[in-house]
C-alpha cells in the first residue's frame, strides 16, 4: 500500500492510456471515507459526493433525504447557506436519487472554491439538522385551500403518470421480488409521500449516510495534498457521531437478485388523448457491471442491434414503409446484475402485441443464422472510438464509471483499475461469430424477459382528473374552513422556522476565493478563404496557413480554433436565407434524411445502408441540427467528429452528402412516417409544448424554428405524406429546390476545432469540395430570428393562452417578452446581473417560488437571437401561483420594500464567473464559444473578460432599472405573451387567477397552433375532429445520439 497521509492511504493509482487522465483512490483506516480523483487540466472541478442507498419501499425517503440535506447542518444551521456560500466560490451544488444511490454534486471553477465549500457540504451530508418544519415544506404538506403541495410532491405529481414511470415501475415490480430494493420507487409515489414523517427520513439517513458508504469523486485539475488535508480535519470533526465498525454493505452485502424464470408481457395504460402511438419497453437481467469484458461486448452489440439506421433492429422496425416504431433504444442500469432495456418509441397502439412478439423473433433468428461480422467489427471500433473521445473531451464523461464501481466493485481497488485500458475492445476482436451469438443467446434472445407494452388511454386521463379532485374536494369538506385556516397557519410557521435569517457574519467568515485557480483552456484562432475578410491575425497557427496559397484563394469560408485535443470537429452552419419559404417545412425531412439517403458515389448508386456503415466506418459522431445551440437559431448547424486521421476523407463525404445525395421516394416515404409518428410523443411533454405553441405564435413563416417545430410538421407533413402517395415527384422536385437554395457555397461557414499542427493539409483539403461549384467573393449572411418575428413577437403583449394536456398532472408555462438582441446592448450587463441574482440558489426565486412548494422550478432565458427574455415555470401545481409569487419578489425589489443582499450579489457575480467556465469548460466546448464571440456575435475572443469588467460596475439603481423596464416586462399582461399547458383538473383555476390579475385568457387545445404552410391536399384536414376521427380509424387497423449543449445565452 502507497503513503498515508494522515489517516487516508493510497488505495491504488494509475493512468488511462486512451486519455490524458490519472486516477487515484484514497481509504481513510479510520473512518472507512474514500475519495477518487479523476485528474484532468481544464477551469472546471466537478465533485459526486456518492452514498449507495437501499430501500425496501416507495416511501420517497432517499429523496426527501436529497432535498432536506441543503435545510442546514449541525454547525450551519441555516437553511440556504451552504448553497449561498458555494455562490460565493465560483460553484454550484445539485444533487440526484437513482435507485441505487445518491450523488450530491459540486461544480467549482477553480480549486480554491472547491476547497473552500467541501467540508462545509460534506458535513451537510453526514449530520443535517433534518427538522420537522423543512420536512414540511420542502417534502410535503397541504396548504390553505386543501390542496397537496410541497417541492418534492410537486416534482414527482409531475411524473408519477407519464408512460415512462409507469411503464418503469410496473417493469420493476415484475423483475424484482419485494425484498429486492431495485423493485422500489426511490423518487416516491404521491400516496406515499403524503404520509411519509420526518422521523422515517431520519432512520434512512442513520442507515445509509455514514463514513464507509461515502465516496467523495472528484473530476478535474485537483490539489490532493489539500484534498486530503481537508478530509482529514473533517474526519477529526465527526468522530463520535458514527459507529467505528464498518455496516452492511447496501446491494453488496443484500440476498442475490435472482434470475428470471419465466418471460412475462405486460399491458400498461397511461393518461393520452391521442391513442395511436404506443411504447414498448423490454428488459433483461444481464451480467455483473464489474465484468469488463461482458459490458464492453453489450455496448458493441447494442450498436450492432440498435446503433443506427442500418442495425438490425432499426433496420427491420424503423427504416420500412410503414414504421412499426420511430425509433430503437438499447441502453443499460449498471447493476450487480445489469439491466438490458429495449425501448421502442411511437409504436402504432393497434400492432403493441404484434410488434413485442416479433422483437423477440428477429433478436432469436439474429443468434441463430451467421451475424455480419465485418459490420460487427466496424461496430467495435467506432464503440472504442467514442470511449476515447468523450474520455479526451472531459474527464467528468468518466465520473459514471468511478461511481458504479464505488458501489458495486471491489473495494481493494480491482476493479476500479479496469478502468486503466481498453483491452476488453482487443479481446473482443478476436471473437467470432460463434461467441458473438452465444453471447446474445446467453443474454438476450434465449433469456427470460420482461415485456411491457404502454398503450395510452383517454379514458385513463378522465378517470385521473376525477379522482384527484374528489379526493382534494373531500379533504376541504374533512377539514371544513377551521382546519384550512390552521393548516395555512402551520404552513406561515413552518416557513417562518425554515427561513430565519443567517447573520452576515457567519457568511463573512469565508472569504471569497481569488480566481486564479481558475485555469481556463486557451485557443488560437486562425482562418482561410472567406474567413479572412474577419481581420489579419498573426500567430503560429495562421502562420502555419499562410504558407500555402490556398489559404487565401479558397473560396470558402474556413475558421480555426487550435486546442490540444486528439480528435477533430468539423462543422458547417449554413445560411437558410436563400430557401424559398414555402418549402422551409421540408428542412425537417432533409435533416432527418440527410445521412440516411442513396447518394451517387463514383459515378454509381450506393445505397443508403452503405452509405450508413460508411459514415459509421470513421467517425465518432455525425448530427445535424438547428443551430440555436450555436446562439444561430436560423442557420443548419452540421457536425462531424472524427480522428485526424480521417479529416480528408470527411470533407470528400461532406461534398458528397450536399450534391450527390439522391431524393429517393422510398426513403423520405420512411423519413415522413418516422417524424409523423412521433408527434403525439412529442405532444405529450408538457416541458416542451409551451415553447412549441410559443413558436407558433411569436415566430413568422420565415422562421426555420416555427417550420420545423412539432405543431407545423403535425400538419405540414400529414400532406407531403399523402403526396408521396399520390405525387412523389412532386415532392422530390421541392426537395431538389430546397437543396439547390440551401447548399450554396456562399451559405456556408466552414469551423473546424483540432490540433491543426496535426492535420494534413488543413485548408488545402477543402479545395475538392469547391470544384466545380459556383462561388461568390463573399459570404451570405446569417440571419437573425429577430428579423423572422410575428408582430406578437416583435411587440410581445396582451396573448394568454392555456392549453389542457392529459398526459401531465401538474402544470408548465412561459412568459415572453423583449430583450437585448445584441451583446453590445448597454443595459446587458446590468439584466445578467439581476438575472444571475433572481436565480441563485436560495436565492429570490429559490425561496419565493421553489421554497414556498408552488413549482419544482422557475427561471429565465435570454435569447439575444431573437431578442427575447422568457420566465418559465416547471412542474407547478399552479403555474398562475407560481408567476404571481415571483412577480410579488421582483417588485419588492423594484419599489425598494426588499433591499438587495451583499452577500447574494457577490454570488450572482461569482454564478457570471462560472458560466464563462462552463461555456469553454472542455477543448470543444472552447472552440466552440471562441467561434461565437467572434464570427456570430462579432464581440471579439476576449469578449467575456470584457463583460465581466462591466458587470463589475452595476450599481444597485442599475439593476432596479433593468427590473422594471426589461424584467418586469414578462409578468406585465400588455408586454408579454404567456403560455401554460396544464393538467386538466388544473385548468380553471389556473384560468381564473390569470383574468383575477387583468390577462385576457383563452384555453385552446394544442391543434389550433398547427400550421401547414398553405399547403392544400385533397382528403387531408387539420380540425380537431379529424385528428380524433384518425386516431380511431388507426386504432381499428385503418391506418444518432444525445447532443452536448453548445449555447452562450443564459
Amino acid at each position: 500500500m502507497a503513503e498515508a497521509k494522515g489517516r487516508f492511504k493510497k488505495v491504488v493509482q494509475f493512468d488511462t492510456d486512451y486519455s490524458p487522465t490519472n486516477i487515484t483512490k484514497y481509504e481513510s483506516s479510520r473512518t472507512g471515507l474514500s475519495a477518487i480523483v479523476v485528474d484532468r487540466k481544464g477551469p472546471k472541478l466537478y465533485g459526486y459526493f456518492t452514498l449507495a442507498t437501499e430501500i425496501l419501499d416507495d416511501s420517497g425517503a432517499p429523496h426527501t433525504l436529497e432535498h432536506l440535506v441543503f435545510m442546514g447542518s449541525k454547525n450551519y444551521r441555516y437553511k440556504g447557506l451552504l448553497d449561498k456560500l458555494a455562490n460565493r466560490a465560483y460553484s454550484h451544488t445539485n444533487a440526484w436519487t437513482a435507485t441505487d444511490h445518491t450523488a450530491y454534486q459540486l461544480e467549482s471553477a477553480g480549486w480554491a472554491g472547491f476547497a473552500q465549500i467541501l467540508p462545509v457540504y460534506l458535513e451537510h451530508i453526514l449530520l443535517p439538522t433534518l427538522t420537522d418544519s423543512a420536512c414540511y415544506t420542502e417534502v410535503h404538506h397541504v396548504d390553505g385551500t386543501g390542496h397537496d403541495a410541497g417541492v418534492v410532491y410537486s416534482e414527482m405529481q409531475g411524473v408519477e403518470n407519464s408512460s415512462d414511470s409507469l411503464m418503469n415501475l410496473r417493469a420493476s415490480r415484475l423483475l424484482y421480488p419485494k425484498e429486492c430494493g431495485f423493485r422500489y420507487e426511490t423518487g416516491g409515489m404521491t400516496e406515499a409521500l403524503r404520509v411519509l414523517t420526518t422521523q422515517r427520513i431520519r432512520d434512512f439517513h442513520k442507515d445509509m449516510y455514514q463514513p464507509n458508504n461515502l465516496c467523495v469523486v472528484v473530476v478535474g485539475e485537483a490539489d490532493h495534498e489539500d484534498l486530503l488535508r481537508i478530509l482529514n480535519e473533517f474526519e477529526e470533526g465527526i468522530l463520535g457521531h458514527f459507529p467505528s465498525v464498518r455496516t452492511k454493505r447496501p446491494w453488496i452485502d443484500s440476498p442475490a437478485v435472482p434470475r428470471l424464470t419465466k418471460t412475462t408481457v405486460d399491458i400498461v395504460e397511461f393518461p393520452e388523448k391521442d391513442e395511436s402511438m404506443g411504447e414498448i419497453s423490454i428488459a433483461w437481467l444481464g451480467p455483473h457491471c464489474a465484468d469488463p469484458l461482458a459490458m464492453a461486448a453489450l455496448n458493441v452489440i447494442s450498436t450492432y442491434l440498435a446503433g443506427s439506421s442500418v442495425s438490425v433492429l432499426e433496420n427491420h422496425f424503423v427504416e420500412i414503409q410503414e414504421p412499426m416504431a420511430s425509433q430503437v433504444s438499447f441502453y443499460m442500469e449498471e447493476r450487480p446484475d445489469t439491466v438490458l432495456w429495449l425501448a421502442f418509441s411511437s409504436v402504432p397502439t393497434k400492432k403493441l402485441v404484434e410488434v413485442e412478439k416479433e422483437v423477440i423473433e428477429v433478436l432469436k433468428k439474429t443468434a441463430s443464422e451467421p451475424l455480419n461480422m465485418d459490420y460487427l467489427r466496424d461496430c467495435l471500433k467506432r464503440q472504442k472510438r467514442k470511449v476515447k473521445f468523450y474520455a479526451d473531451l472531459s474527464g467528468d464523461h468518466l465520473s459514471r464509471q468511478v461511481i458504479t464501481d464505488f458501489l458495486f466493485g471491489k473495494t481493494d481497488g480491482s476493479t476500479l483499475k479496469d478502468m486503466q485500458n481498453l483491452k476488453a475492445y482487443d479481446e473482443l476482436d478476436r471473437w467470432d461469430d460463434v461467441e458473438w451469438r452465444n453471447f446474445v443467446k446467453k443474454w438476450l434472445s434465449d433469456a427470460h424477459h420482461i415485456s411491457i407494452l404502454g398503450k395510452p388511454a383517454a379514458k385513463l386521463a378522465k378517470k385521473l382528473k376525477e379522482e384527484e379532485v374528489s379526493r382534494v374536494e373531500a379533504r376541504k369538506q374533512q377539514l371544513g374552513e377551521a382546519g384550512l385556516k390552521e393548516l395555512a397557519e402551520k404552513l406561515e410557521a413552518a416557513k417562518t422556522e425554515n427561513d430565519k435569517p443567517i447573520p452576515k457574519e457567519v457568511i463573512d467568515q469565508f472569504a471569497i476565493p481569488g480566481a486564479e485557480s481558475i485555469h481556463f483552456i486557451p485557443t488560437i484562432t486562425a482562418r482561410a478563404g472567406f474567413a479572412k475578410q474577419d481581420g489579419i491575425l498573426d500567430n503560429e497557427i495562421q502562420k502555419l496557413l499562410d504558407s500555402n496559397s490556398v489559404t487565401s484563394n479558397i473560396p470558402l469560408y474556413i475558421h480555426f480554433e487550435h486546442v490540444p485535443t486528439s480528435f477533430v470537429h468539423v462543422h458547417v452552419l449554413l445560411s437558410t436565407s436563400s430557401i424559398p419559404v414555402e418549402l422551409r417545412p421540408l428542412l425537417s425531412v432533409y435533416d432527418y434524411n440527410f445521412f440516411d439517403t442513396p447518394v451517387m458515389k463514383d459515378s454509381k448508386r450506393m445505397e443508403y445502408e452503405t452509405v450508413v456503415a460508411n459514415l459509421e466506418k470513421f467517425t465518432v459522431r455525425y448530427t445535424m441540427n438547428i443551430g440555436d445551440k450555436l446562439g444561430v437559431g436560423e442557420a443548419i448547424h452540421l457536425k462531424f467528429q472524427i480522428e485526424p486521421e480521417h479529416y480528408a476523407l470527411t470533407i470528400q463525404w461532406l461534398k458528397t452528402l450536399f450534391w450527390d445525395s439522391i431524393f429517393d421516394e422510398k426513403r423520405l416515404a420512411v423519413s415522413v412516417s418516422k417524424l409523423l409518428q412521433d408527434i403525439p410523443e412529442e405532444k405529450r411533454r408538457g416541458g416542451d409544448m409551451p415553447y412549441s405553441v410559443g413558436t407558433q405564435i411569436t415566430e413568422a413563416r420565415e422562421s426555420i424554428g416555427r417550420a420545423m417545430d412539432t405543431l407545423t410538421k403535425a400538419s405540414f407533413l400529414k400532406r407531403i405524406s399523402k403526396l408521396l402517395n399520390t405525387e412523389p415527384e412532386k415532392v422530390i422536385n421541392q426537395m431538389e429546390t430546397l437543396r439547390t437554395s440551401l447548399c450554396k457555397v456562399e451559405n456556408m461557414r466552414i469551423f473546424v476545432i483540432a490540433d491543426v499542427a496535426k492535420l494534413e493539409k488543413p485548408v488545402a483539403s477543402w479545395t475538392g469540395f469547391v470544384e466545380g461549384r459556383t462561388t461568390t467573393v463573399r459570404n451570405s449572411p446569417l440571419d437573425s430570428k429577430s428579423e423572422r418575428l410575428t408582430p406578437a413577437g416583435q411587440n410581445p403583449g396582451n396573448i394568454c393562452e392555456i392549453v389542457p394536456l392529459q398526459s401531465i398532472d401538474s402544470s408548465y408555462s412561459i412568459h415572453i417578452a423583449k430583450g437585448p438582441t445584441s451583446l453590445l446592448d448597454p443595459g446587458l450587463p446590468a439584466l445578467m446581473l439581476a438575472l444571475a441574482y433572481l436565480q441563485t440558489i436560495e436565492g429570490p426565486l429559490w425561496i419565493g417560488v421553489r421554497g414556498r412548494g408552488l413549482a419544482y422550478g422557475s427561471s429565465f432565458s435570454r435569447n439575444t437571437d431573437a431578442g427575447f427574455l422568457t420566465f418559465s415555470t416547471y412542474r407547478a401545481p399552479d403555474a398562475y401561483k407560481a408567476f404571481a409569487a415571483a412577480k410579488e419578489t421582483i417588485q419588492g425589489y423594484i419599489d425598494g420594500t426588499t433591499p438587495f443582499d451583499k452577500h447574494l450579489l457577490e454570488g450572482a457575480l461569482s454564478s457570471i464567473v462560472v458560466r464563462f467556465a462552463d461555456s469553454e469548460a472542455d477543448m470543444a466546448t472552447a472552440g466552440i464559444q471562441s467561434f461565437i464571440n467572434q464570427v456570430i456575435r462579432g464581440v471579439g475572443k476576449e469578449w467575456n473578460t470584457i463583460l465581466l469588467q462591466k458587470v463589475q460596475a452595476v450599481t444597485e439603481e442599475d439593476l432596479k432599472r433593468v427590473l422594471k423596464d426589461v424584467v418586469m416586462g414578462c409578468f406585465e399582461k400588455d408586454r408579454c405573451v404567456t403560455i401554460c399547458v396544464a393538467a386538466d383538473g388544473k385548468v380553471e383555476n389556473i384560468k381564473a387567477g390569470f383574468k383575477e390579475a387583468g390577462f385576457t385568457v383563452e384555453v385552446s387545445e394544442l391543434e389550433k397552433f398547427q400550421d401547414n404552410y398553405g399547403l392544400e391536399v385533397e382528403g387531408v384536414i387539420d380540425t380537431k375532429e379529424e385528428d380524433e376521427e384518425s386516431d380511431d380509424d388507426e386504432e381499428n387497423g385503418t391506418g444518432s445520439e444525445e447532443e452536448e449543449t453548445e449555447s452562450e445565452e443564459e
